[in-house]
């Protein structure tokens, strides 16, 4: 695929930095002839505007921001499907590639308006029953009629389309799918790891909900510290459970061991105090784990790129890869289970964390797109 004679639009709604973004300067590094992003903010997200980002085949960038209110989510969602037909009006792109279903509808509409030749439903999540019963039937409706009328399906993980399936998706409408696993900034970020990393400092990083787990780190925090006083906790990211999270520290009297960093929207400068932590936790519950389990985490990969060896909860598909391969400890979501797992990967830090390094650059992003790509030009 010769990418300067090609011009790209990649649409999602922003929280935090993804796979669209990393897709779009993935692009723009590789010096395709058109790459713009456009990104609608969540419903949840800090942003109040809409961001449109474009960069041709030489470099030049151009980025430009329109205000959108806090609106009721279904009217949102609505609004943004059709700024993004708008926002294409006046020119015509050769890919479109939509994260998630609700971002891809427009780009189908926008095929039968000729302003696209090529649409590919990037799936970043799965998880129909995440919402009410009315979301739930939306997603499911608006998803199945994207795999219909897509010429591609890039889906994170194997599991996804297994869901679909599950779900009662006819696999003879389907359009072709392959797997794009969540990527690393495995080959950048050998220069920022440091080589004494503080091993003690266990660091989560995303989205903080009372799924992400960290209630269960924290209560076995205060058996370990009369064993391992130098741990130190760095919760990096903000959310809905981040006071209560406050609360329990105060609770079980850790405020001293645990740093709460608040969200931060630099993925470089997020990447760059992760380097020098020694673990990263992914402790999904299980009994809320909803995206988890379909998905590919990107905080998985992160952590890997960054030198972090990883104690996860076997919930996502990957848990088993990095468990077989020495890059991390795949546990039971229960505290005995996770204090082991920390232990043994201090007391062999430095296989772990070689283990995780070279996981990581396997997936490195150039890697990850270039074969996503070369497979998804037969299927184009």
């Amino acid at each position: 695929m010769n990418l300067e004679k090609l011009k790209f639009v990649t649409v999602l709604h922003f929280y935090a930095t993804g796979p669209g973004q990393e897709l779009h300067q993935w692009l723009s590094d590789n010096h395709a002839g058109r790459s713009m992003l456009i990104e609608h903010p969540f419903p949840f997200s800090s942003r109040n505007y809409a961001r449109i980002e474009n960069v041709d085949s030489s470099g030049n960038k151009t980025v430009k921001k329109l205000n959108r209110k806090k609106l009721p989510v279904y009217i949102g969602y609505m609004l943004d499907f059709f700024r993004t037909l708008r926002i294409l009006s006046n020119e015509k792109f050769d890919v479109y590639v939509g994260n998630g279903c609700f971002d891809t509808l427009a780009g189908i509409v926008a095929k039968w308006l000729g302003k696209t030749n090529k649409v590919v439903l990037y799936t970043i999540d799965y998880a129909p029953n995440a919402g009410g019963k009315l979301y739930g039937l939306l997603y499911r409706t608006i998803d199945r009629f994207c795999c219909y009328h897509v010429d591609a399906i890039w889906n994170l993980s194997d599991r996804m389309h297994d869901a679909r399936l599950a779900d009662g998706m006819n696999k003879k409408k389907c359009a072709p799918a392959i797997r794009v696993p969540h990527g690393t900034h495995a080959k950048k970020m050998r220069l920022l790891i440091p080589e004494n990393p503080d091993k003690y400092s266990v660091a989560f990083m995303g989205h903080i909900l009372k799924k992400s787990g960290l209630q269960l780190f924290m209560r076995g925090m205060k058996p370990l510290l009369n064993e391992m006083p130098e741990i130190h906790l760095e919760i990096l990211g903000g959310g809905e459970y981040l006071d209560s999270l406050k609360s329990l520290a105060n609770e079980l009297d850790i405020e001293k061991n645990v740093t709460f960093h608040g969200y931060i929207e630099s993925h470089d400068e997020l990447e760059k105090k992760l380097a020098q932590c020694g673990v990263g936790l992914a402790l999904y519950s299980p009994d809320e784990a909803g995206f988890s389990y379909c998905a590919d985490p990107g905080k998985l990969k992160v952590y890997l790129a960054c030198g972090l060896p990883i104690i996860v909860v076997g919930v996502p598909q990957v848990a088993d890869e990095i468990d077989e391969r020495g890059a991390g400890v795949k546990i039971d979501y229960d505290i005995d289970s996770m204090r082991a797992a920390l232990k043994k990967i201090l007391e062999n830090y430095s296989e772990y964390k070689n283990n995780a390094l070279k996981m990581a650059d396997e997936y490195d992003w150039d890697n990850v797109f270039r074969n996503a790509l070369d497979k998804s030009c037969d299927l184009f």
